[in-house]
């Protein structure tokens, strides 16, 4: 828990400085047991909360508005596996997206996501935001990729479907509704993350196309 102005000051700055945040403390949990019992905590005495990750956002969704108890998963950094069979990778929601693309190359496969803040944003927040990123076109979204993710609800409770299986038929899909949710239903502490082999050779061309329905053909030929 970080109380001193100086070592929450940081906490309370946004990505374009163009905006502070008011919160007088920051929770850094390990453990998604940490996250339970913090949030089980202020929810019975009603206390606001803001889910914090690496702080990339353009929009200061991350910022407390007013007086919010920050809770940032930034020590939640553990990557747990990657399955040579599956492709599937487990890891913390504070893990950052760098570290994690490169845990894969060493193994052989490619992270699904690629952003320019992947030196500093983390994949919990990537998976509360639904990032997009550079690998899209290629192995598409989040929502398609995350096998499964655990998650601690607001009273607490923890919503566990960090799963490896990449089939799997049953209803109701319910990781989904914390991709893209950017922490309003509650905080993403762990996931399992689809990934693919890693090229063996890479090309890069410039191609200049009078029309956009040229470009659409590009991409048919080259996905």
């Amino acid at each position: 828990m970080l109380t001193d102005k100086d070592d929450v000051m940081k906490y309370n700055e946004e990505y374009t400085h163009k905006y502070n945040g008011h919160s007088t403390c920051v929770l850094r949990p390990k453990t998604t047991e940490e996250v339970s019992k913090l949030l089980a905590h202020c929810n019975t005495r009603k206390l606001a909360v803001i889910p914090q990750g690496g702080r990339t956002s353009l929009v200061a969704g991350a910022t407390a508005t007013f007086d919010e108890i920050v809770i940032n998963v930034e020590r939640m950094n553990k990557i747990y596996d990657l399955s040579p069979y599956t492709g599937i990778l487990k890891l913390q929601a504070g893990v950052i997206l760098e570290d994690a693309e490169r845990y894969c190359n060493e193994k052989g496969f490619v992270f699904p996501l690629d952003l320019g803040a992947k030196g500093s944003c983390q994949i919990g927040g990537n998976l509360g935001a639904n990032a997009g990123g550079l690998h899209f076109l290629k192995y598409g979204s989040l929502h398609g990729n995350t096998i499964g993710l655990r998650a601690v609800l607001p009273d607490g409770r923890i919503l566990d479907t960090l799963d490896s299986h990449r089939k799997d038929n049953t209803g109701y899909d319910l990781k989904q509704l914390f991709i893209g949710a950017e922490g309003t239903l509650g905080i993403i502490t762990d996931a399992s993350i689809l990934c693919y082999p890693l090229p063996k050779s890479t090309s890069l061309c410039i191609l200049s196309v009078p029309s956009f329905n040229e470009v659409k053909d590009i991409l048919i030929k080259v996905i």
